[in-house]
């Protein structure tokens, strides 16, 4: 990815970061998340929020401090709406989309994800 677009995105403020991670994930039909002896995972409010983005790169940005030996791991699309999202809905952990560096992330419940993801793919079918 060329370092500008790169700046340009991850710039973004969160809501619309949640849009390009939508659209992107839709599109590609993967998720990434990273990785190292189990899913990198944050608290927020007391909840267990996994962090999720639209592209390896954007990953790799975050593999830093308690995330440093992480690495970029893919989840299959058909994974990620049919296993993970119902199971951290029944596990009551929360969908941190697309955080970076420097910025909030899109804290999001699975159902809500779900449906945004579900929502996009009907414009893929």
């Amino acid at each position: 990815m060329h370092p500008e677009k790169f700046k340009q995105v991850a710039g973004l403020p969160s809501a619309e970061r949640h849009a390009y991670f939508v659209r992107k994930v839709a599109d590609t039909q993967e998720v990434w998340g990273l990785y190292h002896d189990g899913w990198a995972t944050a608290q927020v409010d007391g909840k267990i929020a996994i962090p999720f983005w639209p592209e390896a790169v954007f990953a790799q940005a975050c593999a830093s401090g308690d995330w440093e030996y992480f690495q970029p791991r893919t989840i299959a699309l058909d994974d990620f709406l049919n296993k993970w999202l119902p199971g951290m809905a029944s596990n009551h952990q929360l969908a941190s989309v697309f955080p970076v560096p420097q910025g909030s992330a899109s804290i999001a419940a699975p159902a809500d994800l779900l449906a945004d993801l579900r929502e996009e793919a009907r414009h893929y079918e």
